[in-house]
């Protein structure tokens, strides 16, 4: 996991640095620590509107709030085409986001949720230019 966590660091530290957005201490190593999960575990972007709603009403653990804030960050930052293909925004998906994190007891993280996402988008790599 350190591997995992080193490369995501230098992801946000890039992104951090092409946004011109510093991130406190703890937001920094949030977004790390959740990019390094997500480079080695599955992304669960289905229903999330769903998920957050059973969540609240108490039918998830607390912890299951949490994840869906993350997979709502990681969504939005890189698979915006994936949330919005059956009519939905990253406004919503992003509002969904500081919602689950709310729920999940992490106010910090569901203000700096905006800053958070604007970092990991930065720090996406350029698509490739085509030559012809």
């Amino acid at each position: 996991m350190d591997s995992y966590l080193s490369a995501a660091r230098d992801l946000v530290v890039e992104g951090m640095r092409e946004s011109r957005i510093a991130l406190s201490p703890d937001l920094e190593f949030h977004l790390a620590a959740t990019l390094a999960r997500y480079m080695h575990r599955p992304l669960r972007p289905d229903q999330l509107t769903l998920r957050l709603m059973d969540a609240a009403r108490g039918r998830a653990p607390r912890s299951e709030s949490r994840r869906i804030g993350d997979d709502c960050l990681i969504s939005c930052a890189f698979f915006e085409a994936r949330l919005t293909r059956h009519g939905g925004t990253i406004v919503h998906y992003a509002g969904l986001g500081q919602t689950a994190y709310a729920v999940a007891g992490m106010p910090d993280v569901a203000q700096g949720f905006p800053e958070m996402l604007d970092v990991l988008q930065a720090s996406r790599p350029a698509p490739p230019r085509r030559l012809i």
